[in-house]
This record gives C-alpha cells, sequence and structure tokens, in this order.
C-alpha cells in the first residue's frame, strides 16, 4: 500500500508566496515499492491549484506532500526517470494514500494530465543548475 514515510515539515519562503522550502526530507514508498525521496532544502508549491479553484484542493491540506511528489518528479526526470504519464498516476496514488477523496484525487489528476504539459516542458528545458537541490536516485 502507497504511504508517506515523514511528515511534511517545511519553512515558508516569502511573505505571501506559495513557496515552500523542506526543512526535512520527505520520504514515499508507491504501491509498486519504488521510494521517491524529496531532499531536505527542496522548493515546491506543494498542490500547484489557481487561487480560484483552491476549494478543491487547499494547497496546504491533504494534496501537500502529493504536490511536492510531483513537483520533484517533473522537475526531477533526469534523476528518477519516471514519465509524465507514470507520475501523474503516482500523483493519484499518493493523493489517495494522503485520504483525498477518490473523485477528487481523479479530478486532480486530471487537471495535472490536462494542464501539466508546460510545466514538464520548461522542466525538461531547464539546465540543471537552475532547478535548486537534486534529490537521490528512486530505489
Amino acid at each position: 500500500m502507497a504511504e508517506f514515510l515523514d511528515p511534511l515539515s517545511f519553512d515558508v519562503r516569502g511573505a505571501g508566496e506559495q513557496v515552500v522550502v523542506l526543512t526535512e526530507k520527505l520520504r514515499y514508498r508507491a504501491d509498486d515499492g519504488t521510494l521517491f525521496t524529496m531532499p531536505v532544502s527542496f522548493e515546491t508549491d506543494l498542490a500547484s491549484v489557481p487561487a480560484a479553484l483552491r476549494f478543491l484542493a487547499p494547497p496546504w491540506q491533504r494534496s501537500a506532500r502529493a504536490g511536492a511528489l510531483h513537483d520533484c518528479a517533473y522537475r526531477w526526470y533526469e534523476v528518477w526517470k519516471v514519465g509524465r504519464r507514470p507520475i501523474d498516476r503516482h500523483f493519484y496514488e499518493a493523493l489517495r494514500a494522503d485520504g483525498t477523496g477518490r473523485l477528487r484525487a481523479r479530478g486532480l489528476q486530471g487537471a495535472v494530465r490536462l494542464f501539466g504539459r508546460g510545466a514538464w516542458n520548461r522542466w525538461r528545458n531547464t539546465p540543471e543548475a537552475a532547478k535548486g537541490v537534486r534529490p537521490p536516485p528512486i530505489s
């Protein structure tokens, strides 16, 4: 069964921003046994939800850890080597592991499938030096 192995521990970066910096590593074990580790100092906006839709998935609630996982995977394909479609499935699985209902989790997964291509492509074209702290390989 999928589960997060650590609590979410972070500091907010800047006043009024939605960007947080992990102060402790955050590990996630997928249903297939794969272990993903988001490192200390990784910057994320958690669940990237537009302000008008935050009632569906407030970024600081059940979707937060899944959002950090998704952000790290999109940013660091070179390290984790998990394609866009599989990581979007892991995002759904992580949402469910953190207690998000099936319908809401499917809606959030659908949103990243529909609107995530731009972020995926942007990170593919970003030099590694500009991506921030590098995660360890998955195991």
